[in-house]
């Protein structure tokens, strides 16, 4: 990973109708960038163009994250996610990126990002994550996990219990008739899911 200078404790923020546009080659080099990722950024453009994209990396972002976007652009794929950039300053600000990659005649030719400003609730869940991440943890606790999959049996299995009940105490058709409604009860719960 890109070790960029020292960094600030300043957050730097944009309008939400902005989009910061930026392209690079299949190696990551910057060719193309937009006016208001420039501004943000505190490069020139100059400084931009010809430049590893990972310019503008910050330290507290875990190089997993980009371990992963890369492994989706080299599948010839698009990825999103919460990213956290340094500025030539040292200050930094938050961007929800969308990394696609550049086809022409079905030949890579590199790769496009447009961010736009995330939510305040989107940083500071990308933030618990990253924290974990860096600190040697999985990015969601075993707790979250096992309460989820909790969650997500729990309706199922008391649909089971309530068709056992039915089948053992209903009269055949009555019987028939519950455990139909539970089953299309059940799809529509998983389809809200």
């Amino acid at each position: 990973m890109r070790s960029n200078l020292a960094v600030t404790n300043i957050e730097r923020t944009f309008s939400g109708y902005q989009r910061l546009i930026s392209a690079t080659d299949l190696t990551g080099k910057i060719n193309y960038c937009n006016k208001e990722f420039i501004k943000i950024s505190g490069y020139s453009e100059a400084e931009l163009i010809g430049s590893p994209h990972n310019l503008v990396r910050h330290p507290d972002m875990p190089a997993a994250v980009f371990g992963v976007m890369w492994g989706y652009l080299k599948a010839g794929k698009s990825w999103m996610g919460i990213v956290k950039n340094r500025c030539k300053n040292g200050d930094f600000y938050w961007v929800s990126a969308y990394v696609t990659p550049i086809f022409e005649d079905g030949r890579l030719l590199g790769y496009e990002s447009v961010r736009v400003k995330p939510s305040r609730e989107q940083v500071e869940r990308a933030q618990r994550v990253y924290d974990r991440i860096r600190s040697g943890k999985k990015p969601v606790s075993t707790q979250r996990r096992l309460a989820k999959l909790v969650s997500g049996i729990s309706v199922p299995a008391l649909a089971a219990a309530c068709a056992i009940v039915a089948i053992n105490m209903l009269p055949s058709l009555l019987a028939q008739a519950v455990v139909v409604a539970l089953i299309v009860g059940l799809g529509f719960w998983s389809i809200s899911q």
